[in-house]
């Protein structure tokens, strides 16, 4: 349950920005915890999943405040990255902690695009990082996609969708919806699904071929080819 003043974080960290638009960005992360999707290959797991992880030692409730000062004083506090998890699931919270950063702090939320976000938030949010799921998620359509969301969203006129991808049948299970949704095919991205270096090596190659194909950009995962996905980094 959201609520004012305090927020759960699973983590956070100081690294690079590994997918998307901005990547190779010196960041600080700021991981909140829970979500409402279950995805079969989410590499996160710790921030919901409470039949693997202790919700006990995976989450701690600070205050807005506290999480402010701390993210001031990060070496990368001008480019801050708000991730989960699902992080709109906490938006009163999420509200004050934005507005006690000052204006030039760069903000980007990452969002799998089923929750709208209250206004506040959208005036205040420099990019957003939308990842709408496809059904190598495992997830039924119902709960992965929300329309009223994702045009929301596009309407900021600062938001990227970043789709996470297998094979060539998920570009084509993905270019209805980017139809219906008018996206522009320049603020798409494709990400390998891939949570370890060799993963990666495999499906890389395949999604560059894919967007080349298709008119859209592909994403990197640094983070997994750096450090194979390790947590915190």
């Amino acid at each position: 349950m959201s609520e004012r003043g305090w927020l759960r974080i699973s983590e956070i960290f100081e690294s690079i920005q590994g997918e998307g638009a901005s990547a190779g960005v010196p960041s600080v992360f700021v991981r909140l915890a829970t979500c409402n999707l279950r995805c079969a290959w989410c590499d996160t797991r710790y921030t919901w999943d409470w039949s693997r992880y202790d919700y006990g030692k995976e989450v701690t409730r600070v205050e807005v405040d506290a999480v402010a000062r701390r993210l001031l004083a990060a070496d990368a506090a001008s480019h801050v990255v708000v991730t989960g998890g699902e992080p709109l699931l906490q938006q009163p919270a999420l509200v004050e902690l934005l507005a006690a950063l000052p204006g030039e702090r760069h903000v980007e939320i990452e969002t799998n695009g089923t929750l709208t976000p209250v206004d506040e938030l959208t005036r205040r949010v420099d990019q957003w990082n939308v990842s709408p799921k496809l059904g190598n998620s495992g997830e039924p359509h119902e709960r992965r996609i929300a329309l009223a969301a994702l045009r929301a969203f596009l309407a900021t006129g600062r938001a990227w969708l970043k789709l996470v991808i297998e094979s060539s049948e998920d570009v084509a299970e993905a270019r209805p919806l980017l139809d219906e949704l008018g996206w522009p095919r320049d603020r798409v991205l494709l990400m390998p699904q891939a949570s370890s270096r060799e993963a990666l090596s495999e499906r890389a190659p395949v999604v560059l071929r894919l967007a080349g194909e298709h008119g859209f950009r592909a994403s990197p995962r640094l983070h997994v080819e750096r450090w194979g996905g390790r947590r915190g980094v």
